[in-house]
């Protein structure tokens, strides 16, 4: 009998690739001439090609969902179009913005495992990432589990990183793009997700969703994060839980040209 998502932690997860764009014309993409962010080279392999490639090298992954605009773009890299007609690899045609897309691919890939949420811009996504983010997520108590990095972390080793950052009394933090939807309750916080994506780089804005008095809170530096995520969780309707994680790429994506600079420079390091 098919377990569902909620009735327990498998070891397995299935992985979503959101390979999407928020508007028809992504400045980087017109930059390089080419169609879609996700297929951008970056150490000379595609950026989506490179998220794949770390997750489907990890032990923790079952099943690969890719979500993006147009099936025929991928079908046309290699090994992208293998993986999608042996069947390792389903597509997922996406819907308007990415909250959708999210909650539609959740819901076809989440049946039977806990669900691996990340974004074909994490070009320096490392299968050592995702064990340690998989692993760190079946140890936690989260309906929703997020890995999030230290900002002393990522400036300690790539000080020319700029990245959106939360202030909490520990410190600064950012999002690593790495998201674990444990069980069907965790499904809450994709829906809350559609009422504030448009707020993404503005991390009071998002605070603000909360209650104005934790708003004022946050901006004290006052805020513990145990209890910024305690109230997201009664706001939201699930238990979200944040997850640290040590390595510093993992909270680089790529967004803009300084972006995949940056990226290109931390694999000709990283890969010698």
């Amino acid at each position: 009998m098919e377990k569902d998502l909620s009735e327990g932690r498998a070891a397995l997860f299935n992985a979503l690739v959101l390979a999407g764009e928020r508007s028809r014309k992504n400045p980087l993409a017109e930059r390089f001439q080419i169609s879609l962010k996700a297929v951008i080279p970056v150490g000379g392999r595609p950026m989506v090609q490179r998220v794949l490639e770390a997750l489907s090298s990890s032990a923790h992954i079952e099943q690969i969902y890719l979500c993006g605009p147009d099936k025929g773009i991928f079908d046309g890299l290699k090994p992208l179009g293998t993986m999608c007609r042996s069947g390792s690899l389903v597509w997922v045609e996406n819907e308007k913005s990415p909250s959708l897309s999210a909650l539609k691919a959740i819901k076809l890939s989440g049946r039977n495992h806990p669900v691996l949420l990340t974004t074909a811009d994490h070009a320096l996504l490392r299968t050592e990432v995702v064990d340690f983010f998989c692993q760190g997520a079946l140890s936690s108590p989260g309906d929703l589990v997020v890995g999030l990095a230290r900002l002393e972390t990522i400036k300690s080793t790539w000080p020319e990183a700029r990245r959106t950052s939360y202030r909490f009394r520990e410190g600064r933090f950012c999002s690593c793009n790495l998201f674990g939807f444990m069980n069907k309750n965790s499904l809450n916080a994709a829906k809350f997700w559609q009422k504030i994506e448009e707020k993404r780089k503005h991390p009071l804005k998002i605070v603000r969703s909360f209650g104005i008095c934790w708003a004022l809170w946050y901006l004290s530096g006052s805020l513990g994060i145990e209890k910024a995520f305690e109230r997201a969780s009664r706001v939201i309707g699930c238990r979200i839980k944040p997850l640290i994680i040590p390595f510093p790429e993992a909270a680089i994506d790529v967004d803009s040209y300084a972006d995949w600079k940056l990226a290109e420079k931390i694999i000709s390091v990283m890969e010698k």
